[in-house]
């Protein structure tokens, strides 16, 4: 506009064409132009914040936030300031150089740190860290490793009926024929009638002196049974029509609540009722709970007097509430505020377990909307994302959560724990600390669970503690 408004001087115009009037005009549109660039001619600039990567570190180290990232796209100078945005609830830590560059704290207690950084001159611009503090410990004790037979996977261990149960795709173990199930007790494996010839079982629970599976089945036992049924100690029985209805139906979570088996799974009816994806067993009869709808229910959890479910699904009797909801006998319902957690539709919940009167939850969902976290709490108001001591690869999960003696056990696919050690697969939780159990697992942990005193990790692994295994062993601690 400046060289529109030179090359046209007033002597060089003639008054019919550009009058003066014009002419100024068009020269207080160049000023106003002129007032919207810098002086060096370019457009305003831009500030960018670069608070740094998150952070995996132990409680009582120092911790340097590093803000050596940010920029100012015409060079300018800028100031900067940091700020907690949250911390635990137990934290006094406070930060050191919040006007620097650099900027240090030292975490004084586990859990997560929120930081922000803002930069500013004549405009500002924001960014976030993430501080994931923790104490580790290793874990004194050892592996005992089982070698069951080849081919033996374990994707579910239940100990009920004074027994292990143990199922998956295999057709014998510990040297017996026994087809995808099969019980363990007096010191050996023992076949469960025909077992199950087509199918898989994914779930399994302990219901007034029987075992009860749920699964994706037409026939177990030889017998007709479809996607649930339950074991005596001797025969297996079908409980009425079981869980049929839509595309590819069926069952994959239970669990007693008020008295009754509640099982979950993917449905539209169960026995002759209208059921979907939800339904309760009296011992007797089926009856129908709500609808959870949309997708399916994959884990069912019983926390402060409330059922909780999780899994894929979008609605829940009609209304928009996304992969967990609480029943307290009568309806289903939202978890309230959730604070740092918001689970939407990136993923989904796949595990809950409850340990010093928390929820813990595991999945795969949104943290402020911005990050994704695979584990998170629930305090029955509201969700809490605490981190983690370990990496969780792309494709790879948190596939058991389970309570033993006080502790949370952790297992799945995950490694890289902040203590220095080549741990990998499992872990302990018990509420401050996390422990590493010596090497860990080298391949996937499925299942764990407590028998006769003893810990069982199933899995698909071929080594526990450094030493051949064949997706079986057990942990024992010093």
């Amino acid at each position: 506009m400046m060289i529109f408004c030179f090359m046209f001087e007033p002597s060089c115009l003639h008054s019919s064409l550009f009058p003066k009037r014009a002419f100024f005009r068009a020269c207080l549109l160049s000023a106003v132009f002129t007032a919207s660039c810098s002086e060096e001619g370019g457009m305003d600039s831009l500030l960018n914040a670069a608070a740094g990567n998150d952070q995996n570190v132990q409680v009582g180290d120092e911790v340097t936030l590093d803000g050596g990232g940010s920029s100012d796209s015409q060079g300018n100078p800028f100031e900067f300031s940091w700020r907690f945005i949250s911390k635990p609830g137990s934290s006094s830590s406070q930060l050191d150089n919040s006007t620097s560059e650099e900027a240090t704290f030292v975490p004084d207690a586990p859990g997560k740190y929120r930081i922000e950084l803002a930069i500013s001159n004549a405009s500002q611009s924001l960014d976030t860290v993430s501080i994931f503090a923790f104490k580790v410990i290793t874990v004194a004790g050892s592996y005992e490793n089982i070698i069951p037979g080849s081919n033996v996977g374990v994707r579910t261990f239940k100990s009920a009926l004074n027994s292990l149960f143990a199922t998956c795709e295999f057709s014998e173990i510990g040297g017996i024929e026994a087809k995808k199930i099969a019980r363990y007790g007096e010191g050996s494996w023992h076949a469960m009638g025909c077992g199950l010839e087509e199918g898989s079982i994914y779930g399994m629970a302990e219901y007034e002196g029987e075992l009860y599976v749920t699964g994706d089945f037409e026939e177990i036992g030889c017998i007709p049974a479809n996607n649930i049924a339950k074991w005596d100690g001797s025969a297996w029985h079908a409980l009425g029509n079981g869980l049929t209805g839509g595309e590819n139906p069926f069952g994959y979570a239970l669990a007693v609540f008020d008295g009754e088996l509640y099982a979950g799974g993917q449905f539209t009816m169960a026995g002759n009722v209208n059921a979907v994806n939800i339904a309760k067993w009296d011992g007797s009869e089926w009856s129908a709970v709500g609808s959870i709808e949309d997708g399916s229910v994959r884990v069912l959890q019983v926390y402060k007097q409330k059922l909780y479910a999780g899994g894929y699904f979008t609605e829940v009797n009609g209304a928009d509430i996304r992969y967990i909801t609480a029943y307290d006998g009568n309806d289903w319902s939202a978890l309230g505020a959730t604070g740092h957690l918001e689970l939407k539709s990136v993923g989904a919940v796949r595990k809950m377990a409850v340990l010093n009167d928390v929820l813990y939850i595991a999945g795969n969902f949104s943290v402020s909307n911005e990050e994704i976290s695979e584990l998170s709490t629930w305090d029955g108001t509201q969700f809490s994302d605490f981190g983690r001591p370990f990496t969780l690869h792309p494709g790879n999960s948190i596939r058991d959560l389970k309570v033993i003696a006080g502790v949370l056990y952790i297992g799945g696919e995950f490694s890289s724990p902040v203590a220095a050690t080549p741990a990998k697969n499992i872990l302990q939780w018990d509420g401050a600390s996390w422990g590493v159990l010596d090497e860990g697992i080298a391949g996937t942990v499925l299942s764990i669970e407590t028998f006769n005193g003893s810990i069982y990790i199933g899995g698909e692994f071929e080594t526990a503690g450094g030493s051949p295994a064949e997706n079986i062993s057990i942990w024992s601690e010093d």
